[in-house]
This record gives structure tokens, sequence and C-alpha cells, in this order.
């Protein structure tokens, strides 16, 4: 059984930044969080890829809070770009853990993706600095977390946010995923993480308890386990068993005309 420690700085500033009646002593383990959907996003036909890409058949060793139902905060996370096989982002989900579960809560959120040069072993604490070029706000809104238990899987994606602009990533440049919460106080709804020193963690966060940082407070080599989808066909097998009709073309022929030639009927 996995268990996520506490340590004393961290719990100082939870308590500080949080609603503690929702927290854990430093002996307990941290929730791992069950969570439902919460747009009403489909990924029925999405193709979909997980990052990092270690832990796509297997749990993470960690679980976190930040920054889906954190509070005052602004985070980033990169992955890297080489693990990432799909270049038209329309959404991501988080997975929720198998241990521990969590209440409702409401979260503000705005989220934006962007192209970076640094990579798990270097991205700054200077928030702006780490894009190569201007994120692209793909979701700003409100957003439901319902209360759950545990029991997660490794195909446990399910609390997800649908971008309203989707995001097309730039070859050759890591992807930043950055959050900004700006709820009043923090819940325990844990989700899925790897963690500080694990051989395929091949990622890092940066934190700040104030969603308009300039600068983070708290950087370390662990973050989310994160799946990414894209709305489009990848391979001319998406366009078979009607899934075609998912992906909103009119007959099956467009389907494989689009992977094939890039040729969008849809529009």
């Amino acid at each position: 059984m996995k268990k996520l420690l506490l340590p004393p700085l961290l719990i100082v500033l939870l308590v500080a930044c949080a609603d503690t009646t929702s927290l854990v002593s430093a002996g307990d383990p941290s929730p791992r969080m069950k969570a439902d959907v919460s747009s009403d996003f489909s990924t029925s036909a999405a193709t979909a890829h997980v990052l990092p890409s270690a832990y796509a058949g297997v749990m993470g060793e960690n679980n976190n809070i930040w920054p889906h139902t954190g509070a005052h905060m602004r985070y980033q996370q990169v992955f890297l770009g080489s693990e990432l096989d799909i270049d038209k982002l329309d959404g991501l989900c988080l997975r929720h853990d198998e241990l521990f579960g969590g209440r409702q809560s409401t979260e503000n959120l705005t989220v934006k993706l962007g192209p970076t040069q640094m990579d798990n072993t270097n991205l700054s604490t200077t928030f702006d600095d780490n894009y190569s070029a201007p994120p692209t706000e793909v979701y700003s809104g409100q957003l439901v977390i319902p209360a759950t238990t545990g029991a997660g899987t490794t195909d446990s994606f399910d609390f997800c946010i649908e971008f309203t602009t989707p995001y097309v990533h730039s070859a050759g440049s890591n992807l930043i995923v950055e959050f900004i919460n700006t709820n009043a106080t923090a819940v325990s709804h844990p989700k899925d993480a790897c963690a500080v020193g694990a051989t395929g963690c091949t990622t890092r966060r940066v934190l700040a308890f104030s969603a308009t940082a300039t600068t983070a407070t708290l950087a370390e080599n662990s973050g989310l386990v994160m799946s990414f989808f894209t709305a489009d066909p990848q391979a001319k097998v998406d366009c078979t068993d009607d899934r075609w009709v998912d992906f909103g073309f009119v007959n099956q022929g467009q389907c494989v005309r689009f992977v094939s030639n890039g040729k969008d009927s849809r529009q």
C-alpha cells in the first residue's frame, strides 16, 4: 500500500491555505481520490495519451491535491514532448487514486498549455520565463468534483476537462500545463501522481500559493499523471466499427481521408 507522508513544511503551508477539516495528519496517508467526470466531455471516441508515459499501465507512487483542489494557487507542470504522440489536444483528465476519496467541491480553474524548452530537470521558478512562446488558455470556469471513494485503476481518468480552445503543440518542444485555482479554500481530492526519485517520473512541477504569483515557492521533480485527448482520429483503425460517427464525420470515407491527408470534411 502506498502512503504519502507530508513533510513538515507542506503541513504548515496546507494549514495556512486550506480547509483544515479536510487535512490529514503527518502520520496518516494522504487521501488519493476517485473522481467522476466533472465536465460533459465525452472521451468515447477520443484518442488518449498518458504522461509521464511510464505510468500508462501502472499507478503512480504518490497522490496530490494540487492544483485541482488547491487554493489561491498558480501551478505549472512540464512533460517531455518526446513522450507525446499527439499534437492537437482537446482535453485532459486526471486519474483518481486506488486508496482514498474526498468530498465534493466546486473549483474555479483556468488552464493554460504552452511550449517550453525546459524539462523535468530545469523547469524554473519564474512562471512566465518557462514558456518558449505565449501559452494558450484552453479552459476557464467552474468544475464540480463530486464526493467519491477510492478504487481507482490505471483506466480511471474520469475527472476530465474539455478544452474550449484546442491546443496545437509545437514539434520539438516540451509541454507545460498550467493551472490557476482561485478558490478561497482547499479540500482533499488527491489524484494519482508520480514520486520524486521514481525512474519513470519524467516531470517536474513548480507552484505558488497565490493565483497571481510570478515566482514559484515550491519546485520538485514529481507531479500528477495526466491523460491528454484529441478529438481527431489518429489512424485508420479509429474509423472502424462506426467510430467515425463519434468523431463527427458523415461517413467512414471522410474519416479515412482525414487520417490519410488531413482533409477535414466536418468543417
